[in-house]
């Protein structure tokens, strides 16, 4: 199907007046495009005269940006970082450099430094660094470009999309889940927990218990308490993201059949920045392409 023609208006235009609403002052978008300022303002008369709509509300030597100029300035400003960074990939077709990658200790050992080695064999010039950590300065630092993070999705002034919702249910060795017939039999066992006790009441809210287990460790994160259970001690809680690996081969089992979604979930964080280069732009479609795939 032949895609339609669409008639647009100059560059010259669109540039003047994304120049102008960025900067707020005609003088200062003429000294930005190396233009004079009685060529900004015409420019800009022509992007209206196209459009049929006001832009600016002139003030005598000032102006104000009418609701149609304001809601076309984010969108030309959008549209003039994409049209940048295509012209970024026409001279740089290498994908290369460093891409600063902050990940749950779980998620980094048992998922991603599994999945990735294709991405990085496809690109020799592409380098990764990781961040196993759970911790907040690691999603803020300004070193990092992507993070993946377990919670609610708010995270203030970055940018987030959700990789996926969870289910809860329990974990443990074959041999332990051998002793556990129904789930007050946990009252017996070590319940392992990562750093607070949301996910085990969160999947304990979904089967009745008289009493609650007492015998709890606490292991400082996701990681230890998957492999502490792999390991034939205790019962952690577990999802079929982090624990999918080891699902997969046995080590690990679900020794009752309940699950109860989470109120938390994985999310991809990015930092907000008006340009993103070809490298991380990779390695963040690869996060999004291969997560669903490999979780389902």
């Amino acid at each position: 199907m032949q895609i339609p023609y669409r008639r647009l208006p100059s560059l010259n235009s669109l540039r003047a007046f994304e120049a102008t609403a960025r900067q707020g002052s005609i003088t200062r978008a003429a000294e930005e495009l190396g233009v004079t300022q009685s060529a900004v303002s015409h420019q800009i008369k022509t992007l209206e005269t196209f459009t049929g709509t006001p832009l600016l509300t002139r003030r005598g030597n000032r102006f104000a940006l009418t609701p149609a100029g304001l809601r076309t300035m984010g969108l030309l400003g959008e549209g003039f970082d994409l049209l940048a960074d295509a012209v970024a990939d026409l001279q740089s077709p290498e994908i290369r450099g460093e891409v600063v990658i902050s990940c749950p200790p779980a998620m980094t050992t048992l998922w991603l430094i599994k999945a990735i080695t294709p991405l990085l064999s496809s690109h020799p010039e592409l380098r990764i660094g990781l961040r196993s950590s759970v911790e907040w300065k690691a999603v803020i630092g300004s070193d990092v470009d992507l993070c993946i993070r377990y919670g609610n999705g708010v995270w203030k002034n970055h940018r987030t999309i959700l990789l996926r919702e969870v289910e809860l249910f329990p974990v443990c060795s074959p041999a332990v889940a051998a002793g556990l017939q129904a789930p007050h039999d946990l009252n017996g066992v070590p319940l392992l927990y990562a750093t607070d006790d949301n996910d085990w009441e969160t999947w304990f809210s979904c089967v009745k218990m008289s009493t609650m287990p007492q015998i709890r460790h606490y292991m400082g994160n996701d990681f230890l308490a998957i492999e502490t259970a792999a390991n034939g001690f205790g019962v952690a809680i577990g999802d079929d993201v982090t624990c999918r690996y080891y699902l997969d081969r046995g080590v690990l089992v679900r020794p009752f059949a309940e699950r109860k979604k989470s109120n938390r979930s994985f999310y991809l964080i990015e930092r907000n920045r008006p340009n993103q280069n070809i490298a991380i732009r990779t390695v963040k479609e690869w996060i999004l392409n291969n997560f669903s795939k490999d979780w389902g």
